[in-house]
């Protein structure tokens, strides 16, 4: 029962995160200067263009308050319905799914990568036995979270296209481009990673069941790999839920750097051009990931760690 509503309780919190994300996109994109019916009559002669931009509002519904608007697309929303796009005239969820497999490839290989670099890296501080070298390390993971996700890529396309020649500088994709891609966004997840293993690690290593593992005689390497690893391993599991909104929001600026056709770019070019029911359903859907992984990640971890209180 407890299980219950501990579980209950997550679920409301996730449907409150989703749906101020709605609401969020759906008042900011308001908030900016000019609507969708201004992108529709560029290019229209000057004295139709107010008679035109006035048909338009009234065509997409913009003339009516925002209240109405606003309610009209979140019950739309609940129904799965976030309505057509405004310059593709399709349903804005099918344009969405177009873009989201690009997407869900570039930040799975990103978060499979932010791991194993993350894990890597604690692992070989623990074990390296020159002091130099192990604080040169340390220092690593701090600069790769401060790093913003726009200016690794930058740097990976300035590299890797301009100067070294691997890929194309602009809608690359072969494997060598999602790899390289995947990587600028692994960087910031990778250095989350481990920072909090690297503490977790050196904190199991001072545990008594360790210095009794120790007094057996085993290796520096089994004691870090085979026994630490695994009890430090355990708060990794719930930074992930974290780890996975910062490769969401890399994701979004990779894309766009790397211009690889991905909800990034459709995102971008939804908001440049105020088109309302794609921003709705790109962000709702982000958010309804990201929740998702915390969810689970919530769930599992009381059954992982039988110390978690439920009642917390």
């Amino acid at each position: 029962m407890r299980m219950v509503r501990y579980a209950l309780r997550r679920l409301l919190y996730a449907v409150v995160v989703v749906w101020g994300a709605f609401t969020g996109a759906f008042f900011l994109l308001y908030i900016v200067p000019g609507d969708a019916a201004g992108g529709l009559t560029l290019g229209a002669d000057g004295g139709d263009v107010e008679k035109l931009l006035a048909e338009q509002r009234e065509l997409l519904g913009l003339n009516r308050p925002l209240y109405v608007q606003y309610f009209d697309a979140l019950t739309g929303a609940l129904r799965g319905d976030f309505g057509d796009s405004v310059y593709q005239r399709r349903p804005a969820t099918g344009i969405f799914f177009e873009s989201f497999g690009q997407t869900l490839q570039l930040a799975f290989l990103g978060l499979l990568l932010a791991v194993i670099l993350g894990v890597t890296l604690s692992v070989v501080i623990e074990l390296i036995n020159w002091k130099w070298a192990r604080e040169l390390l340390i220092s690593l993971p701090p600069v790769a979270v401060s790093l913003p996700p726009f200016i690794v890529a930058l740097v990976a396309v300035q590299i890797c296209a301009f100067q070294l020649h691997w890929i194309k500088a602009f809608g690359d994709k072969t494997t060598l481009g999602l790899l390289i891609a995947s990587l600028t966004i692994a960087v910031a997840g990778g250095g989350q990673i481990s920072q909090l293993l690297t503490v977790n690690l050196r904190a199991a290593l001072t545990s008594p069941y360790i210095e009794t593992a120790r007094n057996w005689g085993l290796s520096r390497f089994d004691l870090v790999v085979r026994h630490a690893l695994r009890a430090a391993a355990l708060p990794v599991v719930t930074a992930l839920g974290t780890t996975i909104g910062v490769m969401v929001g890399g994701t979004v600026l990779t894309e766009t750097v790397f211009s690889r056709l991905g909800v990034g770019r459709l995102i971008v070019d939804a908001v440049d051009g105020r088109d309302m029911p794609i921003v709705l359903v790109a962000v709702t859907a982000s958010a309804l990931i990201f929740v998702t992984v915390n969810l689970v990640v919530d769930l599992i971890y009381p059954v992982i760690d039988k110390r978690i209180r439920l009642d917390d």
